[in-house]
């Protein structure tokens, strides 16, 4: 395993992020809507304009009209009171709605990007990564992000545009009323930091173990009906109590950080109100402030606590999101991929391909799985691989295909090795069938199809040279009849027609059967050998074979042990040799005759 791969595959994150670089390549997703968010700090900046209004006309208000006893003449500042709060709503509507829409055309953005890098990762990325731990990158960490642009960065900004003019407008009116509210934030400072400390590791922590409950619950759905059959139940459950007691124990300590920040900033917001209004009572006495001057900066001050107070929450969204982001970029930084060269050409096959001296291992340090093999496979010929589980037959198709890359040696197609092959290009020249057949959600007709051009001529040579034209006349809606997930209506055998439907509609130059007809009934294996005996007469063909009785027809049978190919020739003269083979071939008779 790679270090990178490894350290991904932990789900740790780092537990001093570095905030301003995540920050700054967050905000590279918004850089594309920049008229958007220029339109939006305007809409803040106006905001916080009128966020002073009120508290100055309440002012003018008291101090003009108070004295008379009478509101005589007062028409234009209440309408103008009126209308400040008509617009205040404009502005926070026009606002929150802009803000909501730049932040999810962002959100869109850098969750078709995670899409796409997912795309490109190697066969080998996804064995180390859960799906369920995949699924929380792309669905749940997103979904943080965009609560973070919704209410957390930006919306900081706009308290941070607030509280300027609300202090701007306190030392314009009244420098040492305003110095007495201001003298908050010192303290409001301090407590923040060990709030951010003591709260930091414990959302970090929160987001890496809900993350393992995402992973172990899509598991055990995947495998339930394992679970089931084996009675594992109540075994099930307990881990997945012990998982989400996990959780919740991070979780105590987020809200433990909570508990003791909140008081404190009530408190402190408390005794700066108090302080506020004791100095002020002075003053009115001294003559020295009028009481609309009082009530202005009473009524003022609240508004100044008001992001203070929301500030822990705030941080909740911002030190949730930078969790989130983390996790994201260390997936979008993941270069675990077959590379592919500027330079790659298309691939052609009209001749061979060939192995010249394989050697491979799954492992950096582990156990060589392919050793040192060479092997023609020549167009229209019929190569069958045979050996015992392990013996790295398997192997041999990824390697075809590049899902991985060999170590040592190489692999060519036409004299061209094939990492010097566009990638693509590469693996349509081979059609895939494996012994366990993935099927998509969808009619039977997607399912065959995918997303080539839509041929019905082909589509219909297709079905009849799979044998599952049958299948379809049965089916009440014929190709749309819908499949279920993962093919969940359509029998063992069904899947594995489906496949070769699939395969041949590609038309591929080889095609390649990976122990095609392993977990299959009998009648559904003589269709397939019969599926197989039509199209290898005109398809080069390589075949990972475990019934022996299968490949009898084989051009050529290659014989592997412990990775190493050991025999190779017809089966007539594998027998003749008394080796490896006919051993293996001894062996299956005697089981099917104890059977």
């Amino acid at each position: 395993m790679s270090e990178q791969g490894a350290f991904f595959q932990s789900d740790q994150a780092d537990p001093s992020p570095m905030r301003h670089t995540l920050l700054w390549r967050l905000a590279s997703y918004l850089r594309p809507y920049w008229i958007g968010l220029v339109v939006l700090f305007v809409l803040m900046a106006l905001g916080a304009a009128l966020e002073v209004m009120p508290s100055e006309l309440t002012l003018r208000l008291i101090n003009r009209f108070m004295a008379q006893g009478s509101l005589r003449g007062a028409a234009p500042l209440l309408a103008g009171f009126v209308g400040v709060l008509v617009a205040g709503f404009t502005v926070s509507f026009a606002r929150y709605f802009l803000l909501a829409k730049v932040g999810q055309k962002a959100m869109l953005d850098l969750r078709i990007e995670l899409f796409a890098h997912l795309m490109g990762r190697s066969t080998d990325f996804f064995h180390r990564n859960p799906v369920g731990r995949l699924m929380t990158r792309v669905t749940g960490d997103v979904q943080n992000l965009n609560e973070m642009f919704a209410s957390g960065f930006v919306a900081i900004v706009g308290d941070a545009f607030s509280l300027l003019a609300i202090v701007i407008w306190m030392f314009w009116t009244h420098a040492g009323m305003a110095l007495v509210a201001v003298g908050i934030l010192p303290f409001l400072l301090v407590a923040t930091e060990v709030f951010r400390r003591r709260a930091g590791e414990a959302f970090r922590e929160t987001q890496r173990r809900y993350a393992a409950i995402n992973a172990f619950l899509q598991e055990q759905i995947s495998g339930m009906g394992l679970i089931q059959v084996n009675g594992q139940e109540m075994h099930s459950g307990q881990q997945f109590q012990a998982l989400n007691e996990d959780y919740f124990q991070a979780f105590l300590r987020t809200i433990f950080a909570y508990a003791v920040f909140f008081p404190v900033v009530e408190f402190i917001t408390s005794a700066t109100t108090a302080a506020l209004i004791f100095y002020a009572g002075i003053k009115l006495k001294a003559g020295a402030i009028t009481w609309g001057l009082l009530l202005a900066f009473v009524q003022q001050s609240s508004r100044f606590f008001r992001p203070i107070r929301e500030l822990a929450e705030r941080y909740n969204v911002m030190q949730t999101a930078l969790a989130s982001s983390e996790r994201i970029f260390r997936l979008l930084d993941n270069r675990n991929e077959i590379p592919e060269s500027p330079e790659a050409r298309p691939a052609a096959f009209a001749r061979e391909v060939r192995f010249e001296d394989v050697t491979f291992a799954y492992e950096a340090d582990g156990r060589q799985v392919v050793r040192e093999l060479s092997g023609v496979i020549p167009k229209g010929q019929r190569v069958a691989v045979v050996g015992h589980t392990g013996a790295g037959k398997s192997t041999l198709i990824n390697l075809l295909m590049r899902f991985y890359d060999v170590h040592a040696g190489r692999i060519t197609v036409d004299g061209v090795d094939v990492r010097e092959l566009q990638i693509r290009s590469l693996r349509s020249l081979f059609g895939l069938v494996l012994q366990d057949v993935f099927v998509f959600s969808g009619s039977l007709r997607d399912n065959i199809v995918m997303d080539r051009p839509m041929d019905e001529g082909r589509l219909a040579s297709v079905l009849e040279q799979s044998q599952l034209k049958d299948l379809v006349g049965r089916l009440p809606l014929g190709l749309d009849t819908q499949v279920g997930e993962r093919g969940q209506k359509l029998s063992a055998g069904e899947r594995q027609l489906l496949a070769f439907a699939r395969m041949l509609y590609l038309e591929p130059a080889v095609l390649l059967l990976d122990e095609a007809t392993a977990n299959i009934d009998s009648e559904t294996e003589a269709k397939i050998q019969t599926v197989i005996e039509r199209v290898s007469h005109r398809l080069t063909t390589f075949t990972i074979a475990h019934r022996l009785s299968t490949i009898r027809e084989a051009d050529e049978i290659w014989v592997m042990d412990q990775g190493a190919l050991v025999e190779r020739g017809t089966h007539d003269g594998l027998i003749a040799q008394d080796g490896v083979y006919a051993k293996l071939v001894r062996l299956q008779f005697a089981d099917s005759e104890a059977a």
